[in-house]
Formats: C-alpha cells, sequence, structure tokens
C-alpha cells in the first residue's frame, strides 16, 4: 500500500461508500414518519381541525343602510364533519330594539331548523333579515346580529352587522293642511306652518325664508331653528303683507327651510281682496234685496186685504 495512486483510489471510494450509505439511510427514515393509513403527516400535509361543528361563509356580512330599512344577509352553512351532520335549530339573537328571522331559499318561507340529512354533508344558503321594530328607527352606529344553531350540546354562531346611516329628512307644511289663503288689502295675514324632522338625525341650523311678489313683505318667527330633533316639530308663524294697492289678484309665495342637509319648500296661493270697495258692495247688494223684499211683501197683503173686502160685499 506504498503505491500513492492506490491510496487516493481508496479514499475515494470509501467517500463514496459514506455518501451512498446516508442517502439511503435518509428514505428510511421518511418511510418511518409515514402514518400508519399511508398518509403523509409531513407539517405541510397536515389538516387543520375546524374551529366548531358549523361552517358559515358570506360574501356581505356587514350591510349598509338607513335605521327604517330590511337588512338581508345570505349565508352559506355545512356541517364541518360528517360526525357532526344532522338537524340544527336555529336562533336569531337581535340588539334591543330589533327583530331578525331566518329564511330558506326553496320556496322562500321562514325557517326554524335545518337538516343535514345524517351522514351526508349537504351546505345550504339562509337568509337572515334584520329590521328595526315598528316606531323604534335606530341612532346611526353598527349593531351586531348573531346567527346561532344549536343541535345538543353541538353549537355554532356567526355574527353579523347592521352599519345604520344618518338620514336627514324633514318636510314644511301649513298647520290647517290647506295651500291658499286670503288676504284683505294691506292687512297682515298670520299663517302657522310646521317644521317636522322625519329623518334619523338632528337637524342643525334651519334658516327660513320666502320668495314673494314684488314690494310683498313677509316675516318669521322664529326666522331660525337651531336644532330639530327626529320625530320633532316647530311651529312658525309667519305674517304675509301686500303692499299698498294692490291689484286683486291671485298670488304665489314660496316659503322655504334651508339647511345643510337640504332644502324644503311650500307655495302658497294668496288672494288679495280689496279692503273697502268689496264691503260696500256687499251691504248695498244686502240692502237692496231687503228693501226689495219689504216692497213685494207690502204690495202683496193689500192686494190680499182689498181682495177680501170685495168678497164680502
Amino acid at each position: 500500500m506504498n503505491n500513492p495512486r492506490a491510496i487516493r483510489y481508496l479514499v475515494c471510494f470509501i467517500l463514496l461508500f459514506a455518501v451512498l450509505g446516508g442517502l439511503l439511510g435518509s428514505s428510511v427514515v421518511f418511510a418511518a414518519e409515514e402514518g400508519d393509513n399511508g398518509s403523509d403527516s409531513s407539517p405541510g400535509q397536515e389538516k387543520v381541525p375546524p374551529e366548531g361543528p358549523i361552517e358559515f361563509k358570506s360574501s356581505f356580512p356587514s350591510v349598509e343602510g338607513s335605521g327604517d330599512e330590511t337588512f338581508k344577509y345570505d349565508v352559506l352553512v355545512i356541517p364541518a364533519t360528517d360526525e357532526v351532520a344532522g338537524a340544527y335549530d336555529f336562533n336569531v339573537i337581535a340588539p334591543p330594539g330589533w327583530e331578525a328571522t331566518v329564511w330558506g331559499d326553496h320556496p322562500a318561507k321562514r325557517v326554524g331548523t335545518i337538516d343535514f340529512g345524517g351522514k351526508r354533508i349537504a351546505s345550504q344558503v339562509m337568509t337572515v333579515r334584520a329590521e328595526a321594530i315598528k316606531g323604534k328607527t335606530p341612532e346611526p352606529g353598527e349593531y351586531v346580529i348573531t346567527l346561532e344553531m344549536t343541535s345538543g350540546e353541538l353549537k355554532g354562531t356567526f355574527d353579523l352587522t347592521a352599519v345604520v346611516t344618518a338620514n336627514y329628512e324633514f318636510n314644511i307644511r301649513t298647520g290647517t293642511g290647506r295651500l291658499s289663503t286670503e288676504v284683505k288689502g294691506t292687512e297682515d295675514k298670520h299663517i302657522s306652518i310646521l317644521l317636522e324632522n322625519t329623518g334619523t338625525a338632528a337637524i342643525d341650523n334651519i334658516i327660513l325664508s320666502a320668495i314673494e311678489p314684488e314690494g310683498w313683505n313677509i316675516t318669521f318667527d322664529p326666522d331660525k331653528i337651531d336644532s330639530l330633533e327626529p320625530g320633532l316639530k316647530q311651529e312658525v308663524d309667519v305674517v304675509v303683507r301686500p303692499p299698498e294697492r294692490a291689484i286683486v289678484n291671485d298670488y304665489t309665495v314660496t316659503l322655504r327651510a334651508e339647511s345643510e342637509k337640504g332644502t324644503e319648500t311650500l307655495k302658497l296661493r294668496v288672494s288679495v281682496q280689496a279692503p273697502g270697495t268689496m264691503t260696500g258692495a256687499g251691504i248695498g247688494i244686502t240692502a237692496s234685496v231687503i228693501v226689495g223684499l219689504v216692497y213685494l211683501f207690502k204690495r202683496t197683503s193689500m192686494r190680499y186685504t182689498a181682495g177680501a173686502s170685495h168678497s164680502s160685499d
């Protein structure tokens, strides 16, 4: 073995054998790590167990709208494993002042129980409808509706969110409901109007004004409302005064209630009547009619008396 070349060949052969032995040994180790059922148990292939008996999926779990709308959510429900399939009862937990129900697709009707068919896994799409109880308009904000499914001790829940947005609405109308009135000459005409907040949020800084014919004077008391809360009304006294020597005719007056959230208008027809002429003419006509009736009555009485005298002769 004094031959250097032979020694080098021997060393290379030993190294090659060691490398091949290491590769074969690692393959044996991998095979030993295989599970008893033959499935690969490496970390990348492990199945994560479900967190609950029911899986929930919804494309839109949060819906935005006004407080008087119905919020609708489509929810896909499916048992996580075939061991937890079976019949489940629905329950919807709604916030105070709300009511919520569960509806099926085929046919569209309210449901209280769903049966996944024993061991057969089948998904179902359910529709949750939530709305505020009539007469209880919710304040703007987020409200959570919880869909709950139970089967014995098994229980699954899913949260849905209703985002109620502020709804700014108000109207203006007369206290009597009439849209016409009369005014004599230059006399002041008082008209009562009502502003009502029909929305879900307060309306601030409402300014009252008018679009009137030339020479007219229209005032408001009050002429500004600092804040009007939802569901409340504010009475305003409107004084209408036509100009001197106003022509007898019908005129249009437009009342305006303006805020940052919108503007409401009310059109009124105002009929101008002459202050003295019409009254004098009315009195003259009435007097003439009375005089005529008295004269006719006297003549009729005289004829009747004369006829009675001739009959007695």
